[in-house]
């Protein structure tokens, strides 16, 4: 449980490198236009006040937000040529070393299940 509290601590920590390169990849058209509609509905998801599992649950309502949202940098990461995340990835390689490893263990956590969907859902 502390690697996964320190995993979430350095990707919160990253938050703006990651932003600038979901921003980019969403607009690379050497990513799958699949895989861009399926990260933006998972963003839309986690800021809209409708959810599956509602905030006013401690813990658990906010963490369905975080899921989405590693889940949508994961598509967006996974699906684009390696050479096209490190183009578009203006901080240092071992960070974005560290932010894969980080969004891999997070996708982990999710049932393997959800993880078969979202591969198929990607077209994998």
């Amino acid at each position: 449980m502390d690697r996964l509290i320190k995993t979430v601590a350095g990707l919160a920590a990253a938050a703006p490198q990651l932003g600038k390169l979901v921003v980019r990849l969403s607009r690379d058209p050497r990513v799958p236009a699949r895989a861009k509609r399926l990260a933006a509905g998972l963003a839309v998801y986690a800021v809209l006040p409708i959810d599956l599992i509602p905030d006013l649950i401690p813990v658990v309502g906010v963490v369905d937000d975080l899921l989405a949202l590693v889940v949508a940098v994961a598509i967006l990461v996974e699906s684009a040529p390696k050479d096209v995340v490190v183009e578009h990835w203006d901080g240092q390689p071992e960070t974005l070393a560290k932010i894969l490893l980080g969004v891999g263990l997070l996708m982990d956590f999710m049932p393997g299940r959800v993880r078969w969907v979202i591969r198929r859902l990607v077209g994998e």
